[in-house]
C-alpha cells in the first residue's frame, strides 16, 4: 500500500500524463503509445493504494464495440489483417479498462481542472498548425502556393508528426469548441482576448483544409452550444455570427467549390473526378455488398479486400489504385461486422449520449453529435489518428456523466 505522499505523487503525475494526451498531437507517433502505456501504469501503481471496484457497467458500455469486431474474427479469412486492425483500434478497450480502475476522488480531482486539460489542447492544436505550416513555408514557392498545397503537404512532408487533413480538420473544429467552452467560464480579460484570438488561425486552418464534413458538424455543434447555454438569451447575436462565418466560407473558392460539388452528385464512371463523386460512387458499391451480408459482414480481416474486389470487378480502377476505403464509419462497419458491429456502436453512443442529456454533460453531447456528423463521410475509427482521440474523448467525459449519476 503507497503511503499518502506516495500517493499524491502519482495522483498528480497522472493529471500529467492526462494533459499529455490532450496534447498528443504534438507527441511524434512512434511516441503515441508510450503516453498510453505510461497511463496505465500509473493508475495500476494508484491502485496499490487503494483498491477500488471496477466499473464493469463503464466498462461494459464503452468496449461493445470492440467485442463486436472480435466476433467477426471467428468468420474472416484474413486473419492477420483482422488482427492488425484490431491492434490499431485497441484504443476502444484500453481507455474504458483506464478509466473503469479509477476512484471517485480521482474522478473529481481530474474534472476540478478540467480547463487546464482543455486548454492544453488548444494550445498544442495552434502550435502544431502554425508551427508546421511555418516548417513548410521555408520550403515552399510562395504563401498562397503553401495554402493550396497544404492538405497533401501534412501527409508527405512532416514524418512522424504527418497527419490526414481530415483529423487535424477534426481537431481543428474541437479546439473551437473548447476554446468556446472556456471563453463563457472565464472572467478575466487577457484569457478571454487570447481564446478570442485563437479562432483566427483556427478558422484559417479550417478554409485551407476544406473539409465539408466537419465544417458542417462544427456548425451545427456551435449553434447547440448557443442554445444549450444561451436559450433565447443572445440567440440572435451567435446567429448573426454564424451566418458571417457561413458567407466566408462561400467567399473562399476553395471552400466555395468544395461545397458546390454536392448540387450536382454522380458516378465517376459518367462524369467529373470529384471528392463528392468518389464517394457517390464508393456508397453505390457498398450498398450492394451490404445487401449480400447485412448482419455479420464480412470480417474485420476480409472488409477491406471484399470492397477492392468489388471496385475491381465493376471496373472503377481509380478506386482500386488509390485504396479507397468506404468513406463513412456507419458503411464501414456494416462491411466489417454488419448490423451486430453498427448495433454494438449505437448502443455506445446512445446510451452515453442519454446520461450526458441527462447529467447535463455539455461537452460530451457536443463530441459525440460532432463526431457522428464527421463519420457520415469519413472512416476516423479505422486510423490510430481518429481512433484514439475519439475512444479518449468517449471515456474521459463519459466519467462526467457516470460519476453525476452514481451520486445521484
Amino acid at each position: 500500500m503507497l503511503s499518502d505522499k506516495t500517493y499524491k505523487f502519482f495522483l498528480k503525475l497522472f493529471s500529467i500524463f492526462l494533459g499529455i494526451l490532450f496534447a498528443l498531437i504534438i507527441i511524434p507517433s512512434n511516441a503515441k503509445a508510450w503516453m498510453i502505456i505510461s497511463l496505465i501504469v500509473i493508475v495500476c501503481i494508484l491502485r496499490l493504494h487503494q483498491k477500488v471496484t471496477f466499473n464493469r457497467r463503464f466498462f461494459l458500455l464503452n468496449s461493445g464495440l470492440y467485442v463486436a469486431l472480435l466476433v467477426t474474427l471467428l468468420y474472416t479469412e484474413d486473419i492477420d489483417y483482422g488482427i492488425k486492425k484490431l491492434f490499431t483500434m485497441s484504443s476502444i478497450i484500453i481507455f474504458p479498462i483506464i478509466f473503469a480502475l479509477l476512484s471517485k476522488k480521482e474522478i473529481h480531482y481530474v474534472f476540478s481542472i478540467i480547463e487546464k486539460y482543455l486548454l492544453a489542447y488548444i494550445v498544442s492544436v495552434l502550435l502544431f498548425c502554425v508551427g508546421t505550416f511555418t516548417y513548410l513555408f521555408l520550403d515552399s514557392e510562395s504563401f498562397l502556393s503553401l495554402t493550396t498545397l497544404f492538405p497533401k503537404r501534412i501527409i508527405t512532408d512532416l514524418g512522424k508528426y504527418s497527419i490526414h487533413p481530415i483529423y487535424l480538420s477534426i481537431h481543428l473544429g474541437i479546439g473551437l469548441l473548447f476554446s468556446f467552452y472556456i471563453l463563457f467560464k472565464q472572467k478575466t480579460r487577457n484569457n478571454k482576448i487570447f481564446l478570442s484570438l485563437v479562432s483566427i488561425p483556427f478558422i484559417f486552418f479550417l478554409m485551407i483544409l476544406s473539409n465539408k464534413g466537419v465544417l458542417i458538424g462544427l456548425f451545427v455543434i456551435l449553434v447547440l452550444y448557443v442554445l444549450l447555454i444561451f436559450k433565447k438569451k443572445f440567440l440572435k447575436v451567435y446567429l448573426a455570427s454564424f451566418i458571417a462565418v457561413l458567407f466566408i466560407i462561400f467567399l473562399v473558392p476553395k471552400t466555395k467549390n468544395s461545397f458546390m460539388e454536392l448540387v450536382k452528385i454522380e458516378d465517376i464512371q459518367v462524369a467529373k473526378i470529384t471528392p463528392s463523386n468518389i464517394r457517390y460512387t464508393i456508397y453505390k458499391t457498398t450498398q450492394e455488398l451490404i445487401i449480400q451480408s447485412p448482419l455479420l459482414g464480412y470480417g474485420i480481416g476480409d472488409y477491406n479486400n471484399v470492397l477492392l474486389e468489388k471496385y475491381d470487378k465493376d471496373g472503377n480502377q481509380l478506386l482500386v489504385e488509390g485504396k479507397y476505403n468506404a468513406h463513412n464509419q456507419y458503411v464501414s462497419l456494416l462491411l466489417i461486422g454488419g448490423m451486430m458491429a453498427l448495433l454494438a456502436f449505437f448502443t455506445t453512443v446512445g446510451i452515453n449520449l442519454i446520461y450526458a442529456i441527462r447529467y447535463n454533460n455539455q461537452l460530451l453531447i457536443l463530441l459525440l453529435i460532432f463526431y457522428m456528423i464527421v463519420m457520415f463521410t469519413e472512416n476516423i475509427l479505422e486510423r490510430e489518428s481518429g481512433i484514439i482521440f475519439f475512444a479518449f474523448f468517449l471515456n474521459f467525459f463519459g466519467l462526467k456523466s457516470l460519476y453525476v449519476y452514481e451520486e445521484d
